[in-house]
């Protein structure tokens, strides 16, 4: 298997300036259903609604509640790939996404096309000794999809998970519910079922190093006091007046060891997740063992990443997806072709190189579709 020059290590022990990046910007927004079915409106955008301390100064939120009825997401989740994001661009084609230049050698006006989790996880990459990944490419008129496919050791570990761990990923979706309302100022119903499968995304684009970059985020809400009209969050300008807020639980440390994974490893993560879609502010919810919330506690990106600086490098993340980014243009170069797919791959356990394989033809790494394919052409 070929071996690129791109070693995360080496990116860790040299020391890089902030890349030169735009200040990522909305161009629109669309939701995804219970049945996991493509909605062009914000119908499931949600509005922050923190709860009121109680007497004692405190809050008291079981994240165990209604984990037996829960609807989680369905398997087929799976198969989606970025069919999602594809529906959103052909939707919006007309409206400023295709490339503008008559002579250009490309349909869309960017360089690559890919979900914002994607792009964290390349940025985490510099400091992960544990987990791996995979990441399908795709050169189609000029515009390059870039599509994460689970590993061996990821599918493993997702089919033998205890009910302790699922409960775990449940107490994420819950604090939403109690901390994430339909409306402005509206009561919230609790006891209702959780369903893991409705989202509110946004498409951000941001110009990295001299690439273009289109990617999608599911935002989990804004700081708001008066509703919107959801029918017309496609309004570009509306949107990026909007600030959104990303809420998380953690359960609180109770000696040094974990305060330090904690900045070792879950704030290299909120703060990439964060910074790719301009979010300020994070809620966290405090939780102890035995998975309940006493404290909400508002966390800044700043001071992220400020606390975090002993344990990593924002520069180095951010410096390492640049890379990538120009590294897979790079082993790209003439290739044009829906039927061709690039499969680069990291393993934290073995090669410290990214390395990739090239499928020709119709193959099972394929994941663009005939029909977007048809309509971009």
């Amino acid at each position: 298997m070929p071996q690129t020059d791109l070693n995360p290590e080496f990116s860790v022990n040299n020391t890089r300036a902030f890349p030169s990046l735009t200040q990522p910007k909305i161009v629109g927004s669309f939701s995804v259903d219970a049945d996991r079915r493509y909605i062009p409106t914000g119908d499931n955008l949600k509005y922050l609604a923190l709860p009121k301390p109680g007497p004692t100064g405190r809050i008291h939120l079981d994240l165990n509640e209604g984990f037996e009825v829960r609807q989680p997401k369905p398997a087929s989740a799976k198969d989606e790939q970025i069919d999602h994001l594809l529906r959103f661009i052909v939707d919006n084609l007309n409206r400023g996404l295709r490339e503008r230049d008559p002579e250009a050698d490309r349909t869309l006006g960017t360089d690559f096309v890919c979900f914002r989790g994607l792009l964290r996880m390349v940025m985490c990459t510099p400091y992960e000794r544990r987990t791996g990944w995979i990441i399908l490419a795709t050169r189609y008129r000029g515009t390059i999809y870039l599509c994460a496919k689970d590993t061996p050791e990821k599918i493993r570990e997702e089919a033998s998970q205890t009910e302790q761990q699922k409960r775990f990923c449940y107490y994420g979706f819950k604090f939403e519910q109690h901390v994430l309302s339909d409306e402005p100022d509206q009561k919230l119903d609790t006891t209702a079922p959780v369903i893991e499968s409705e989202e509110f995304c946004a498409m951000f684009s941001a110009t990295l190093e001299g690439n273009r970059v289109l990617y999608g985020a599911e935002m989990d809400g804004v700081f708001r006091t008066d509703p919107l009209d959801k029918r017309h969050l496609m309004d570009a300008a509306l949107l990026n007046r909007l600030e959104f807020v990303e809420v998380k639980v953690k359960r609180r440390e109770s000696n040094q060891r974990q305060v330090d994974n904690f900045y070792r490893f879950k704030t290299r993560n909120w703060w990439c997740q964060s910074f790719l879609v301009n979010i300020g502010r994070i809620f966290v919810g405090l939780r102890d063992d035995r998975g309940v919330v006493d404290e909400i506690r508002e966390m800044g990106l700043k001071e992220l990443d400020r606390d975090s600086r002993q344990y990593w490098s924002a520069s180095v993340c951010m410096a390492f997806c640049s890379q990538f980014l120009a590294m897979v243009k790079d082993t790209m170069a003439g290739v044009d072709c829906k039927g061709t797919v690039y499969r680069f791959e990291y393993d934290a356990n073995r090669c410290r190189n990214v390395t990739y394989q090239v499928f020709e033809g119709p193959n099972e790494e394929s994941f663009l579709p005939g029909w977007y394919c048809s309509e971009v052409k």
